[in-house]
């Protein structure tokens, strides 16, 4: 007499959680990297744009202000003493651009950091090294965005024709 018996051994069993438990190993460790690479292109991104929103508001000030001192140190990046072609202060001017980050200038004396007048009707801002850093190093590692910048001012001269 034969008994059909219905189920599964032990073998089979022992074999289904075996490769369950590669199929969930493999998927754990995609979604782990692509997170991590999420993360990290994030933050990559923050510092682009910190950096973007920066060398705007300088283009402002160069393109308004006929003088005024930029202040860059490691800690934030601040604009004062705006004044116009006639001597007034432009108090729209005068901010501190950004604190969240951590900055570095690089600037065409070969300083980190910047601390002095500009007149850019006379000179260009020139910043090559401009860096905007992450506060929190990653992996004991820097994370920083550079992008060289140089600002310059056209003068056009209105000449009237008798």
């Amino acid at each position: 007499m034969q008994l059909k018996q219905g189920g599964m051994t032990l073998v089979e069993v022992l074999a289904a959680l075996v490769l369950v438990s590669l199929v969930s190993g493999i998927i754990w460790s995609v979604i782990s990297v692509a997170a991590q690479f999420n993360i990290s292109e994030t933050s990559t991104l923050r510092l682009q744009q910190e950096a973007n929103y920066v060398i705007a508001d300088l283009q402002q000030v160069h393109r308004y202000c006929d003088t005024y001192r930029l202040v860059i140190s490691k800690e934030k990046i601040q604009v004062t003493d705006c004044t116009n072609a006639d001597g007034q202060n432009l108090a729209t001017y005068n901010k501190v651009i950004s604190e969240q980050f951590h900055y570095r200038a690089g600037d065409s004396a070969g300083t980190f950091y910047v601390d002095r007048t500009y007149k850019p009707a006379k000179e260009n801002l020139e910043l090559p090294g401009f860096s905007v850093i992450d506060p929190l190093p990653q992996h004991d590692r820097e994370k920083a965005v550079t992008v060289p910048t140089t600002l310059s001012r056209y003068h056009t001269e209105n000449t009237q024709k008798p």
